[in-house]
């Protein structure tokens, strides 16, 4: 089953592009041509059961879908972009894919993202539900924004096979479809794996953590601690929301751990609470006892004393 197509031109057809791109795509906002009465676009959806793909034809200058248009509404997938025609920029989560005729790259339909056109372009977006697709990773995510060139090995076997698709979509039956995109789903999986970005991700934390846990009774800044762990503060922070925290929670949950384990053991006993907490990096003693109150349910002397 077809779903919607769409060819236009002209000053009110660029408003009818738009308006169709949303309806597929998501809530992507277009840039126009430098001259409006000169566009041209077209827009298709194709879908059969377990099967679903865009055809995307314009001479706008961009799309771009922003942190505040992002809705879960817009479906729970991952795009396939397939360059059939001319070239673009993708760019998404900080990253680029610079694609010519017949690469390919993979964007997340739920984070922003932006498409910037450097002449008349056309693409295949290949819809793939997020969970059948990180089924298949290593790493929790794959890969964003990553040129895969048509010259590659693996480059001219996927990006055939989505020609083809593309071309012959209207042959494949109810039970086709499915077995497509599993066969997509398969090739792409390896391609897509951030595993050995996962693994230098792991590498970072551990310096990371390292450096943390060597200077907690130092004033520890971001840009200090990002410089000397050889990574960005941008990278810094994910590091930390991949852990769903924040530097500043890490460090006081680590600076907590220590002053209880410290309060646990007889080495620390000569040393008041209010040396301890300093040794670890608290400033004031009175926000130290309320937090540490809130984080282990007892004042620090009552800790200290406790049976055990």
């Amino acid at each position: 089953m077809q779903a919607m197509r769409s060819v236009t031109r002209g000053r009110d057809g660029y408003e009818q592009w738009c308006h169709d791109v949303r309806a597929i795509c998501g809530r992507f906002e277009s840039r126009a041509p430098r001259y409006l009465d000169d566009f041209a676009g077209h827009i298709a959806l194709h879908r059969r059961p377990g099967l679903e793909f865009a055809q995307v034809a314009t001479n706008a200058h961009s799309l771009a879908k922003t942190g505040h248009d992002t809705r879960a509404e817009d479906g729970l997938y991952y795009f396939l972009i397939y360059q059939r025609q001319g070239r673009s920029v993708l760019s998404q989560q900080g990253r680029q894919a610079m694609l010519d005729t017949g690469d390919l790259a993979l964007i997340d339909s739920r984070l922003p993202s932006e498409f910037v056109y450097l002449a008349d372009t056309q693409h295949v977006s290949v819809h793939l539900p997020c969970e059948a697709l990180e089924r298949r990773l290593r790493s929790p995510r794959p890969q964003l924004a990553r040129t895969l060139a048509a010259a590659s090995p693996m480059g001219t076997v996927l990006g055939g096979f989505v020609e083809q698709i593309a071309a012959r979509h209207e042959l494949f039956g109810e039970r086709e479809g499915g077995a497509l995109t599993d066969a997509l789903l398969a090739l792409l999986a390896p391609l897509a794996d951030d595993s050995e970005h996962a693994g230098g991700r792991a590498r970072d934390w551990a310096r990371v953590a390292a450096y943390i846990d060597e200077r907690l009774d130092e004033d520890l800044d971001p840009q200090d601690i990002a410089r000397s762990c050889a990574v960005s503060v941008r990278s810094l922070y994910r590091l930390f929301e991949a852990r769903d925290t924040t530097l500043g929670t890490y460090l006081r949950e680590r600076r907590l751990a220590c002053c209880a384990e410290a309060l646990s053991t007889p080495a620390w006993q000569h040393e008041s609470v209010t040396q301890i907490a300093l040794r670890w990096g608290f400033k004031d003693s009175a926000h130290f006892s309320r937090s540490f109150k809130a984080r282990y349910g007892m004042a620090p002397r009552e800790w200290r004393h406790r049976p055990r």
